[in-house]
């Protein structure tokens, strides 16, 4: 690919070990944006971060994913793809683990159906920022683990945003963390947002979360990150799944579950704090 669209990505999936290729792969560690990861550790039992889960893949592998309903999961459309066989993996292969902390979690579903967009081209060939745009995906679970542990209703995104951007990277892949009050810095392309947050290999599917209506909302999923440009960040806008996600059965308001421990700080007072004037 030539022009300014062909800038080379590294997906934020964390696949099966394979060979010596992933093994290097395990090596590099991209998406810290300065000299100090501003990520935080989060506690897995406590709203919202009990709606937020590892998507394990059965190969070794694990994504990110987040409930936006008692049954539906947003990830990225990447995360459903198997290095090792060259093709995407089937849905048996998958299980969202929520509030998932050091082996313990607090509720666990096989995946019953995937919904990758339908532009996103599974392919081992380098893609276009463009295509970003369509890398999500939507997961109906076996049980309804969200009206235990609660879910983040969407809500559109725009540049400029206050967000955290949370996930299990795969360099503390055993429990969720987050970078509180970084930003959506650009929108490049329609459905494609740059933005400033760390996030890491792993950390792909994971949510970015914003404040809108006196509520935390889902407004893009997590999908890759651009080295050449300082570790910048990539996401993709919920805008285009907003459709797809209603039919499956997304809410329309963000709630906590019953397993769901009150927060021990504001996320709402913090990226409010956050907000850019």
């Amino acid at each position: 690919m030539k022009g300014p669209l062909a800038i080379a990505l590294v997906l934020l999936a964390l696949p099966a070990l394979a060979g010596p290729a992933d093994q290097k792969f395990q090596s590099e560690l991209h998406g810290i944006k300065g000299p100090q990861d501003q990520r935080v550790r989060m506690a897995a039992t406590e709203f919202p971060w009990s709606a937020l889960g590892r998507l394990n893949n059965g190969q070794g592998g694990h994504c990110s994913g987040t409930l936006i309903g008692p049954r539906l999961v947003a990830t990225a459309a990447h995360c459903l793809w198997n290095n090792r066989t060259l093709r995407p993996m089937p849905v048996t292969a998958f299980t969202f683990v929520a509030g998932f902390d050091r082996g313990e979690y607090l509720k666990a579903s096989k995946v019953t159906a995937l919904h990758p967009a339908s532009a996103w081209v599974f392919t081992t060939e380098q893609q276009s920022l463009a295509t970003r745009a369509n890398d999500w995906a939507l997961l109906e679970l076996e049980e309804p683990v969200g009206d235990a542990v609660g879910w983040i209703a969407l809500a559109e995104p725009r540049a400029g945003m206050a967000v955290a951007v949370a996930g299990y990277g795969k360099d503390k892949a055993y429990v969720p963390l987050a970078h509180l009050g970084c930003h959506l810095t650009e929108q490049p392309l329609p459905g494609v947002l740059f933005h400033d947050c760390d996030a890491v290999q792993g950390e792909s599917g994971g949510p970015v979360l914003a404040w809108v209506d006196g509520q935390l909302r889902l407004v893009a999923i997590n999908v890759a990150v651009i080295p050449s440009r300082g570790e910048l960040g990539v996401a993709a806008s919920i805008s285009p799944m907003t459709a797809l996600a209603a039919q499956l059965g997304a809410a329309s308001s963000t709630r906590a579950g019953p397993l769901s421990q009150p927060s021990s700080f504001d996320v709402g007072a913090v990226l409010r704090a956050s907000a850019i004037p």
